[in-house]
């Protein structure tokens, strides 16, 4: 099918990411890329030569949105190869994954780190290639020795200097200086937030995940840098500490926010970021995965996530996708939506709210994306059926008839 500079989606049933209920014979009328009209059959007038595409049995959302992804291009299990592989080859890859992204219905991704995501970006929004929109990072900031850095690099001899020309999705950064450096230095590179890894992530020996990496004033440091120029601080934490610093700090969305501790998520700290504003993206799909996968996450740590939804955080849809071999783009991604429900307990349209109001949101790109509203871009999902009464139906792309961004059919199945 083609779509016409001015189209309308007549007779579908919409769920416009409000998290209402879905309304029956709902009318979508685009325009160059932006939605003109929502409404009834009653109350939206075709005038002119407007395309219609009838609808009737299909359902309308909009686009999805995972707010964790690290493009990595790597084709490997060995992290070893993933520092010693060209970074042109692990480029070029990118392309593939993305569309992958794209193909399962996600029209936003939000990049947690990445050596290539500001290029991919580019290659996107010139036409150059499909993919979903990116809200870009660049390299993450990590110490000397911590997250990606911590890698057990002595065994094979490699460089310090030539490994940090290598890494995938972290810069190291020591001291107040070269935070501040590393920062401004991103920001001239046009990037959308900033990734900090205050934590370790649990890879190696000295990444244990109970230890602060950063003090107090390098982790301020880096706060007041990003919000001085309007960027917003994506804060990766695996202990209470980290939690409790992002709080105080004022970080804007919080990754992981896992903890060994029993009374990890307590009251006060939800209501706190419930106050202030802090999302928490659980990214639970990553525990399921890889060498140190789980059969169930502990009965304490989903008590966390709960907590804090009963108090008012919201949650996003964030899959951590970052390794093909490991977690397959596209298909990898939209598993978790189901965690969302069957884990945390949501309903379908809880989840859905998640995945696409909230991490517009989050990505500060809601007055464009995120819901189907006059005005907004034209970033929407046809379903061949209804996925706010049952989320699997999402997990087989071939339940998406197609996938319209930015106005235009990018995928059609």
């Amino acid at each position: 099918m083609k779509l016409e500079k001015e189209y309308a989606l007549i007779g579908v049933t919409m769920i416009d990411g409000n998290g209402g209920p879905p309304i029956n014979d709902a009318t979508v009328v685009v325009k160059d890329g932006v939605i003109q009209e929502v409404g009834n059959k009653q109350s939206v007038t075709l005038e002119g030569n407007v395309q219609k595409v009838n609808l009737p049995g299909n359902y309308l959302m909009p686009g999805l949105i995972d707010a964790h992804v690290h493009f990595t291009g790597v084709k490997s299990c060995n992290y070893v190869d993933w520092m010693t592989e060209p970074n042109y080859l692990q480029a070029i890859r990118t392309v593939a994954d993305a569309n992958n992204v794209l193909d399962y219905g996600f029209t936003t991704v939000r990049s947690a780190g990445s050596r290539y995501d500001i290029y991919l970006k580019k290659a996107i929004e010139e036409g150059t290639i499909p993919g979903p929109r990116i809200m870009t990072s660049g390299l993450g900031i990590c110490r000397s020795g911590g997250n990606l850095d911590a890698m057990p690099r002595d065994i094979y001899g490699i460089p310090d200097e030539w490994a940090q020309e290598n890494y995938v999705w972290a810069q190291p950064c020591d001291g107040v200086e070269e935070i501040r450096k590393a920062v401004r230095r991103l920001l001239g590179r046009n990037v959308d937030h900033v990734k900090f890894y205050p934590t370790g992530g649990g890879l190696w020996k000295s990444d244990r995940i109970e230890d602060m990496h950063f003090s107090m004033e390098e982790m301020s440091t880096l706060v007041n840098e990003a919000h001085m120029v309007g960027l917003k601080v994506m804060w990766h934490a695996c202990n209470l500490r980290a939690v409790e610093a992002a709080v105080e700090l004022g970080a804007d969305t919080i990754e992981h926010g896992d903890d060994e501790e029993e009374d990890g998520l307590g009251e006060e700290t939800c209501k706190k970021m419930a106050e202030k504003n802090i999302f928490l993206t659980p990214t639970l799909s990553i525990n399921f995965v890889g060498s140190s996968a789980v059969k169930e996450l502990p009965k304490h740590q989903i008590a966390n996530y709960k907590r804090a939804i009963k108090n008012g955080v919201k949650i996003l849809l964030g899959s951590d996708a970052h390794a093909d071999p490991i977690t397959p783009y596209g298909k990898y991604n939209i598993g978790e939506i189901k965690f969302l429900v069957d884990l945390l307990g949501m309903t379908p349209l809880q989840a859905i709210t998640s995945a696409t109001k909230f991490g517009a949101e989050a990505c500060s790109i809601d007055s464009k994306v995120g819901t189907i509203e006059k005005g907004k871009l034209a970033d929407l999902l046809v379903l061949k059926k209804d996925p706010s009464k049952n989320v699997d139906v999402l997990l087989d792309k071939e339940n998406i008839k197609y996938v319209v961004k930015d106005g235009n059919l990018t995928v059609e199945h």
